[in-house]
């Protein structure tokens, strides 16, 4: 007997789903330990709000890593939208420099690559794009710890 399409991303989909959920309680715990070091460094900054917003990022991430797995254009264009307009919130802006402020530029130019592959269904552009869009979030992470660093 022969599986169908909706078979086989059914299938797909609870593996995504099983392994997602091991990877978002990473994420959670690896946002946990950043969130941590942000707020030691500047009280201002409300755990609260940090977490919640590090949740919502990560949803948007997992929006288009599920995407990219089925062949999904619609939910990569979705999440990499979201990532996109997050980044214009103001909990986004936890440092105020012009570094930081260039990076959150080319992190949305990333996310409109990520968009334009959806968009034009172009898989393996949108996978290449979302390898950008995860180098920029790491690439930033990095700069703002290395910012918030005590200096000696």
């Amino acid at each position: 007997m022969r599986s169908s399409s909706r078979d086989t991303t059914r299938i797909l989909g609870s593996a995504i789903d099983r392994r997602g959920r091991w990877f978002a309680a990473a994420a959670v715990v690896a946002a946990g330990f950043a969130v941590s070091r942000l707020t030691a460094a500047d009280p201002a900054v409300l755990p609260d709000q940090v977490a919640g917003f590090m949740r919502a990022k990560l949803a948007h991430s997992q929006n288009v890593l599920e995407g990219l797995t089925v062949e999904d254009f619609d939910l990569i264009d979705k999440g990499a939208q979201q990532l996109s307009l997050a980044s214009d919130d103001a909990s986004w802006q936890v440092l105020q420099t012009e570094d930081y402020a260039r990076q959150s530029a080319d992190f949305r130019r990333s996310c409109d690559s990520l968009r334009k592959a959806a968009k034009a269904k172009n898989l393996d552009g949108a996978a290449l794009a979302w390898m950008e869009v995860t180098m920029k979030c790491v690439q930033c992470h990095k700069y703002v710890r290395d910012e918030r660093a005590p200096r000696n």
